[in-house]
C-alpha cells in the first residue's frame, strides 16, 4: 500500500493572501489571486493551442516560476484598482437612493431638535433667574439699571 502523498497546492496563495489576517484585509490579495488564475488559464490554453495538449507539472511548476515578485506586486496593485472601480461603480449607481436617505426627514428632525434645544435653554435661564432672586438679586432691576446709563 503506498503512503499518502502531501496535498498539492499553488505556492503563490500565500505570496497574494495572508490568511492571518480579517477577511476584508484578505480581499485584495484573493483578488490578485485571481487575477494570477486568470493569467495561468490564459497561459495554459495558449500552451494547448500551440503544442495540441496541457502543460505537464513540470511546465505548470516552471510558469508559476515566472511570478517574480514584481509580477506578484503588479498583480497586487491590479487588484486593487480592480476593487477601487467596482467600489467607485457601486457608490455610483446608489447615488441617488444614497442621497434620498440623507435627505429623507433632515428639514423636520432640524426643526423639532432646535425646539428641544431652544425650551432646555429656556428653562435653564428661568431656573437661573428665580435661584437670583432666590438670593436676593432682582436682574430685572439690574438690567434696567444697565441699560438706562
Amino acid at each position: 500500500m503506498s503512503e499518502p502523498r502531501a496535498p498539492r497546492y499553488n505556492p503563490l496563495f500565500e505570496r497574494f493572501v495572508d490568511a492571518s489576517q480579517p477577511d476584508p484585509e484578505m480581499l485584495p490579495g484573493m483578488v490578485a489571486y485571481c487575477l494570477y488564475k486568470l493569467a495561468k488559464r490564459e497561459w495554459a490554453t495558449d500552451f494547448f493551442e500551440r503544442n495540441g495538449r496541457k502543460p505537464n507539472d513540470d511546465e505548470l511548476q516552471e510558469y508559476i516560476r515566472t511570478w517574480t515578485p514584481t509580477r506578484v506586486s503588479g498583480a497586487e496593485k491590479e487588484a486593487e484598482a480592480v476593487l477601487l472601480a467596482f467600489a467607485g461603480s457601486v457608490i455610483e449607481n446608489n447615488a441617488p437612493q444614497i442621497r434620498e436617505e440623507a435627505l429623507r426627514g433632515t428639514f423636520w428632525k432640524s426643526v423639532w431638535t432646535s425646539c428641544v434645544a431652544a425650551g432646555i435653554y429656556t428653562l435653564f435661564l428661568i431656573f437661573v433667574a428665580v435661584v437670583l432672586r432666590s438670593v436676593g438679586i432682582d436682574l430685572l432691576s439690574t438690567v434696567q439699571a444697565v441699560g438706562g446709563r
